[in-house]
């Protein structure tokens, strides 16, 4: 009912005087905008073009080593009429075939200006003009050797904000990839690393993708892969432990006070309901001198992943006793 009463309230407006100039008013400038369209239409325009092409009717032992995936950049000049058809995101597209443009032995396809030239007109017409292209030809290796399976080594420097961790082992898409060339030396590379990866201040895991840094004159298939960096925060943990005493000569007891120190460390949260790695709490005999009052108490080696590492107390006093 609401719509109903906004159109009877309309077309009443409209058979006011007022109302009827307005209708005027839109009718006479839809009637120019028609108009200015259709003038537009007629004039010359240029316009900037990056064309994709695409690789046809191609042997299946061939894999294209160098300039697969070519774009041809370009700057057209024609009627906005003819031009249209190519507005709005619908982007022209070349497709050239191997045998228009591959020679006989010869493990390169040379598309020449002229061929190019003529490829593109195909595209836009005889009445269009080129004002630009680039590459101004077309020039592809190939090869019809079979690939060589390579391992991949990820090439990366990867550090976290201070309360978390990296865990050290990046997690690839894939192990290995396929290497190819006209070259025998594909069969002495056993590994290819990623261009190198530098990530700083992680808080949370990571996922990049990566090119490969494939030797001149070769092609990985594929030549990008997606590598985790696997990122967590660390959490406190604490245990106590007995403090033991190394060194101590034969005949000599040494008791220390406290004989229990607390060994304080962040570790992984996955970590946390794990099992503690062994650790031990001693003080060395050998640190005695007649001045000191206290021993320093040292802790056994911990894994790397344990952080922050503390012991309390730091020093422990002691008493010599002789034993028979």
């Amino acid at each position: 009912m609401k719509i109903r009463t906004f159109f009877i309230r309309i077309a009443e407006g409209l058979r006011t005087a007022k109302g009827r100039n307005i209708l005027t008013f839109f009718i006479f400038l839809a009637i120019s905008t028609v108009f200015w369209f259709l003038l537009a239409l007629n004039d010359d325009v240029q316009e900037d073009y990056a064309l994709p092409v695409t690789l046809d009717n191609f042997p299946e032992e061939i894999t294209i080593l160098s300039g697969y995936n070519p774009t041809i950049n370009l700057t057209v000049k024609d009627k906005g009429s003819s031009l249209m058809k190519f507005a709005w995101g619908n982007t022209p597209g070349m497709k050239l075939r191997f045998d228009d443009f591959s020679r006989l032995d010869d493990t390169t396809l040379l598309l020449t200006s002229a061929q190019l030239n003529s490829a593109v007109r195909g595209i836009f017409g005889t009445g269009a003009t080129l004002v630009s292209i680039r590459p101004d030809s077309l020039k592809l290796t190939y090869t019809s050797q079979p690939g060589v399976k390579v391992a991949v080594n990820i090439n990366s420097d990867i550090r976290t904000l201070p309360q978390f961790i990296y865990g050290g082992h990046p997690i690839a898409s894939i192990d290995s990839v396929m290497l190819y060339s006209n070259s025998s030396d594909r069969y002495e590379i056993h590994h290819i690393s990623t261009q190198p990866v530098t990530l700083a201040n992680l808080a949370d895991t990571a996922e990049v993708e990566v090119k490969l840094d494939v030797p001149a004159g070769m092609r990985a298939v594929p030549s990008t892969l997606k590598v985790t960096f696997p990122v967590e925060p660390l959490v406190s943990k604490q245990q106590s432990v007995p403090v033991e005493v190394i060194n101590a000569p034969h005949g000599v007891r040494v008791v220390t006070f406290p004989s229990m120190a607390d060994v304080t460390y962040l570790i992984p949260k996955s970590l946390y309901n794990s099992e503690p790695a062994p650790v031990k709490a001693y003080v060395d005999y050998n640190d005695i001198t007649g001045a000191t009052k206290s021993l320093p108490i040292w802790l056994s080696k911990l894994p790397v992943y344990y952080k922050s590492i503390a012991v309390h107390p730091a020093e422990a006093e002691y008493v010599i006793e002789q034993v028979e």
